[in-house]
């Protein structure tokens, strides 16, 4: 990202930030241009035309800090539609002590995400990975420990609006079942532990969330409570990642659904995922460095498993190689997925239509700037 000196008001308005703040010399704005190519093999008119390429996004950055206190915000465009990933103030209270109040990032899962690749991994659907909301949060950092909380109040657009970055318990209907869930008032911790040794670094950690479901149909409340343990290792360019979950919504039982079942809400979709179970996440990865830039070559795989006998597994193992040139960088993903959402199924962790594997070849380029 490059630093101006502009009166780009416009953006400023946009992002709902004070315009006098990109007048400021230490105020950085920034962003990146994305399309993106892709091959399905589950979808006839894909294959017939040989692909699709389409506008993926453009994204707008800004930040700003005086002193020990900064603003940081990110908004996104898409075809069709646009939202704030996240907005937030910091203020840094010492070298060891931070806060945060805005649309910030909920300290739950491994700390350097759950994936290498652009679909990112099955936890983002479900809201366990580079997920935000509106509330307040701290960082505590002393030597090789660091302590996460956050409150947060509830979903970046509420329960009715879909456009949250990933997934979010949510109302909305899906065929005949109406959905009248509302994500709020959660709290989520993380404690994590970085070790050195040589070449090795070694991140372990385990989080916690627990929160209400309100349910504004019937003024009645369920509650979710959710925890994961994580495992981050580098070693001389290797990457291992590691991570179990355990999920449970347990919404009020309105009489109008299954309990078994929940809705959730992304990107400007609504879709029925298990309300309970668990999700197991195994990723190896090797970087590369070149005299040009670097590329990382990685295996990442993740599975849902229901908490019920006769809903099935979702399963996607995603093999790729992200190549980073200068302000370029490049995705290149081949997804095999088994009953995944919006990859040939329509749901994670429910009955599956069929026993097919489903493929999906998949160009992201990206331009920073």
């Amino acid at each position: 990202m490059n630093k101006y000196k502009l009166a780009m008001s416009a953006i400023a308005v946009t992002l709902g930030l004070n315009s006098a703040l990109v007048y400021a010399d230490d105020t950085v704005i920034g962003g990146s241009l994305r399309a993106n190519y892709s091959y399905k093999d589950y979808s006839e008119s894909s294959k017939d035309k040989g692909g699709d390429l389409d506008f993926n996004l453009l994204a707008i950055k800004v930040s700003h800090s005086w002193d020990d206190f900064g603003v940081a915000a990110e908004y996104r465009f898409y075809d069709g539609y646009d939202h704030l990933k996240y907005g937030y103030a910091f203020w840094n209270y010492d070298d060891e002590l931070t806060f945060n109040i805005g649309a910030i990032s909920k300290p739950f899962g491994n700390k350097n995400y759950a994936s290498h690749n652009w679909w990112y991994s099955l936890n983002y659907y479900l809201g366990f990975e580079d997920d935000y909301g509106l509330g307040v949060g701290m960082a505590y950092e002393k030597g090789a420990s660091t302590t996460e909380l956050a409150f947060i109040k509830n979903a970046v657009y509420g329960g009715n609006d879909h456009r949250d970055f990933a997934g979010t318990v949510a109302k909305g209907t899906v065929g005949d079942t109406t959905y009248n869930n509302e994500q709020t008032n959660m709290l989520a911790g993380r404690q994590s532990y970085t070790l050195s040794s040589g070449e090795l670094t070694t991140i372990v950690g385990a989080s916690v969330e627990y929160g209400q479901l309100y349910n504004d149909e019937f003024g009645e409340n369920g509650d979710l409570l959710n925890y994961a343990v994580h495992l981050d290792m580098n070693y001389a360019g290797w990457g291992l990642q590691a991570q179990y979950l355990a999920y449970d919504f347990d919404q009020y039982e309105d009489g109008q659904i299954d309990p078994n079942k929940i809705g959730m809400g992304m990107l400007g979709g609504f879709y029925e995922v298990a309300s309970k179970g668990n999700i197991y996440t195994a990723n190896l990865s090797k970087t590369i460095a070149t005299s040009w830039g670097s590329y990382t070559l990685y295996n990442d795989f993740s599975m849902v498993q229901p908490d019920v006998d006769e809903f099935d597994d979702s399963v996607l193992n995603t093999t790729g190689v992200s190549i980073s040139y200068g302000q370029f960088f490049v995705y290149v993903d081949l997804y095999s997925a088994k009953n995944v959402l919006w990859l040939g199924g329509n749901n994670l962790g429910l009955t599956q239509a069929n026993d097919d594997w489903n493929y999906r070849f998949n160009i992201n380029m990206q331009y920073y700037f």
